[in-house]
């Protein structure tokens, strides 16, 4: 009798653990977190050194233009930080991993990660990119009252 409700334990604790695994792999993995604020990234190829970093860093780069026209935005920014992690003054990866991250909710990373472009923009010169990063800014800026309203509402 005590092995029969030895198994039945275990394999509830066996079940629960995989439902639990199995909703927190979702979550990251899936589509669960995704609130897709910016559908498009910056197509805008940064100039890469002709040495085997930059070619490096330029495939990461691409890779993380086609994951983010997919809507795999954390594979994106995965790509995008490995062509930051070759050549760190890559504005437009970091203006790309930005929106990545704010697709995946996570507003503050992407608030670092654009202003962390906009210096970039800033150092070359590029006014255009500049206005463009403060959009983005604005947008975000914009969702997060939003949020905020609508937490106001359901708890008062």
């Amino acid at each position: 009798m005590e092995l029969t409700n030895f198994i039945a334990w275990s394999a509830i604790v066996v079940t629960a653990l995989g439902i639990g695994l199995g909703t927190m792999t979702w979550a990251y993995v899936g589509k669960g977190s995704i609130a897709v604020l910016f559908k498009e990234p910056i197509l805008n190829s940064p100039e890469f050194p002709a040495t085997d970093v930059g070619s490096k860093a330029s495939v990461y780069f691409q890779q993380g233009i086609e994951a983010y026209q997919l809507g795999n935005y954390r594979q994106a920014k995965d790509k995008f930080s490995s062509a930051l992690q070759l050549i760190s003054t890559l504005a437009e990866a970091y203006h790309n991993r930005g929106l990545a991250v704010a697709n995946l909710r996570s507003d503050d990373e992407a608030v670092a990660d654009l202003i962390r472009a906009s210096e970039f923009y800033q150092q070359q010169g590029n006014g255009e990119a500049i206005v463009l990063v403060k959009q983005n800014l604005e947008a975000l800026k914009q969702r997060k009252l939003e949020r905020e309203k609508q937490k106001a509402i359901t708890t008062g």
